[in-house]
């Protein structure tokens, strides 16, 4: 029986707390053709010489070593070396479910993207929560754009898919921006019901506030701006659009931290802002967008 070589991209970054429960929970998946690519991304604890140990013991695991220069650009190495069928990505701190690679490919036949649940791991409590309490079998991109998991990790990607997209450099979340890029290109999707990776909640995942401040007002923007480039042409992206930008407001009251700059450039920009009358303009856009998704499914 065929199995297909799948790729497994580690970034790696100051984590020797956690990455031999990674690299374990890999190497030890009940799925064999593998291509384990760890980027080390300039680590200045111990998490390197962890990773090269690993990889005395499993031919599977290769090690790059590079500067530091974030989470994207070390995913975009690991892309570039990727020789798999398929490509998954896993933060250094997670780990898999033993046969959940297998699964993914068992359902990736006709699919172009397998879409698995997660499990959230709160370290500060030691307590295990589903990551997405109500997740849908079927969804409609069109209709229902936002409606998958705004992450990278419970994935499986074909690789000729994503083969010409890359990680945006220099932001934080890029997983969304990821997204956008994807899931705009309209692939066909397939959702199990199986849990396939534990996501971890670090204790010590707080940035420093005055920076958090700035840098994320400063980041919403680049991904509001990449995603309105995206999203251009796209009728059934107008709405998820504009509902995106209103959501990185809300986000940034949560964590406590000024939304000045923010509102101020999509505002300006993009006619989104916080209030009552732009909410009730949100509101008659996603019934436009519904109406419209019907309309363009009953063509076809």
């Amino acid at each position: 029986m065929y199995k297909p070589k799948v790729s497994i991209i580690i970034p790696v970054y100051n984590v020797e707390a956690f990455i031999a429960q990674c690299l374990e929970s890999v190497i030890n998946q009940t799925y064999e053709n593998l291509e384990i690519i760890c980027i080390n991304d300039g680590s200045t604890d111990n998490s390197l010489h962890i990773c090269r140990s690993f990889a005395k013991q499993d031919a599977k695991l290769h090690i790059i070593d590079k500067d530091n220069q974030g989470v994207s650009a070390a995913r975009n190495t690991g892309l570039s070396l990727a020789t798999g069928e398929f490509v998954f990505f896993i933060d250094a701190d997670d780990w898999l479910v033993q046969d959940a690679i297998s699964i993914l490919v068992a359902n990736s036949t006709e699919a172009d993207i397998v879409v698995g649940g997660a499990i959230v791991y709160h370290q500060s409590t030691n307590r295990y929560t589903p990551y997405k309490k109500k997740r849908h079998k079927h969804v409609d991109l069109k209709k229902n754009f936002l409606q998958l998991e705004l992450v990278v990790w419970n994935k499986l990607y074909r690789h000729s898919f994503i083969k010409e997209i890359a990680f945006k450099e220099g932001i934080i979340h890029e997983d969304e921006e990821f997204y956008w890029k994807v899931f705009a290109l309209g692939p066909r999707i397939k959702i199990i019901d199986d849990n396939i990776i534990y996501y971890r909640v670090r204790n010590d995942s707080i940035t420093n506030q005055a920076s958090y401040d700035v840098e994320h007002q400063l980041n919403y923007i680049k991904i509001v701006d990449s995603i309105y480039t995206i999203s251009s042409g796209k009728y059934y992206l107008y709405y998820p659009f504009k509902k995106s930008c209103y959501k990185y407001i809300q986000h940034l009251r949560r964590k406590g931290a000024p939304s000045d700059l923010y509102e101020r450039h999509i505002k300006a920009k993009y006619g989104v802002e916080d209030s009552y009358t732009f909410k009730l303009k949100l509101k008659a856009l996603k019934l436009s967008h519904w109406c419209a998704s019907r309309v363009a499914r009953s063509r076809y």
